[in-house]
Formats: structure tokens, C-alpha cells, sequence
């Protein structure tokens, strides 16, 4: 774990939720922080913020522990764009942020020409926030809310599946991984 001195205390609570201290992890508080000051946002009770991910990273777990994002409300939608950029929608408000990571200048090389995480971390922690991140307002184009639909037995393995994740083949209706193990 990274040795970068006394962390904020809501920074601790990100920390204590992911696991450990990470220059990832620290892109993502400074993201979701950064959204959440421009919107003027707490934790999501329910669905009314959205974040848009656009990577599978550390950084998403700060959005998670700070924004209260989370796959199982259906709040977290995940695009695998490889990029940390993170767009954070209010829709009770009617408001929308992207805000994107700029901070690789920050990095430091080390003697062996790695690049040095602790004073990185450090430095992801402490410069100003347009030094870390670009914060720009977007139109808002949240996603349709959560739905709880009926459940479907998969025809080959008898799991339950979300009708509306099932595949029929032939006469049968199979989950996506069945269906997928039938074709090959």
C-alpha cells in the first residue's frame, strides 16, 4: 500500500471500501469529487444519479463509496471505452458532468524509470483539481431506470434468467452463456 501521509476522511472511507490506496483509486475520488462539487451532490438514495463508466478500473470504486453508484441499483452502467472518463447525471436536476482524467503529466519517473506511485499518488492527491481532471457540463441522457422483470427457467442449465436476457433457439429459450455453448 501507498505511504502518501494522512488521507482525508472521506478519501479513508474510499480507501476502506476498495482495499488499499492506489494512484487508480485516487483518479476516481478526484473524479467523482470534482462531479460532485460542480453538481452540488451527496450519495445517491436511489437512482437519481447515474454514473456512466468508461472503464472497469479502480477508479470506479471512489464512485461507488462517494456517489452510492452501484451495479445493483442499477445506477453504475459500464462502457469499456479503456478511458477514465466517468459522466456523472443528476436527474432530478436535469444536469449532467464528464469529467475525464488529465493528469498523466503528473507522473514521475523513478530511478529504474517507472513511474514513481507514491509521489504520483501524491501529486493526484494534492494538485488542483484542472491539473487532475476536466470537468465539463453535458447533456443529460440518463438511461432507463432499473426495471424488475419476471424470470425465465434457461431450458438447458434451469437457472433463472431475466426474460428479457434469454435467447430462444429452435424451440428452446436458453440464458445468454447456454445459448453461446450451443453455437460453438
Amino acid at each position: 500500500m501507498l505511504d502518501i501521509g494522512p488521507l482525508p476522511s472521506d478519501l479513508q472511507d474510499v480507501v476502506d471500501f476498495h482495499g488499499h490506496l492506489c494512484p487508480g483509486l485516487l483518479i476516481g475520488y478526484r473524479a467523482a469529487k470534482a462531479a460532485a462539487e460542480h453538481l452540488n451532490l451527496g450519495a445517491s438514495r436511489d437512482e437519481e444519479l447515474v454514473a456512466v463508466v468508461e472503464n472497469n478500473s479502480c477508479s470506479v470504486d471512489a464512485f461507488q463509496a462517494m456517489l452510492s453508484t452501484t451495479f445493483g441499483k442499477g445506477n453504475l452502467i459500464f462502457h469499456d471505452h479503456g478511458k477514465q472518463v466517468f459522466t456523472v447525471i443528476d436527474r432530478d436536476h436535469e444536469r449532467a458532468v464528464r469529467v475525464s482524467f488529465v493528469g498523466d503529466k503528473l507522473k514521475h519517473a523513478g530511478p529504474d524509470g517507472k513511474t514513481d506511485r507514491e509521489a504520483f499518488a501524491r501529486d493526484l492527491l494534492n494538485a488542483p483539481t484542472e491539473q487532475v481532471v476536466k470537468v465539463e457540463e453535458v447533456s443529460p441522457e440518463p438511461p432507463a431506470e432499473a426495471v424488475i422483470e419476471p424470470s425465465v427457467k434457461c431450458d438447458r442449465c434451469g437457472e433463472p434468467t431475466q426474460a428479457s436476457r434469454t435467447v430462444q433457439v429452435g424451440e428452446r429459450i436458453l440464458c445468454k452463456p447456454c445459448a453461446e455453448r450451443q453455437a460453438k
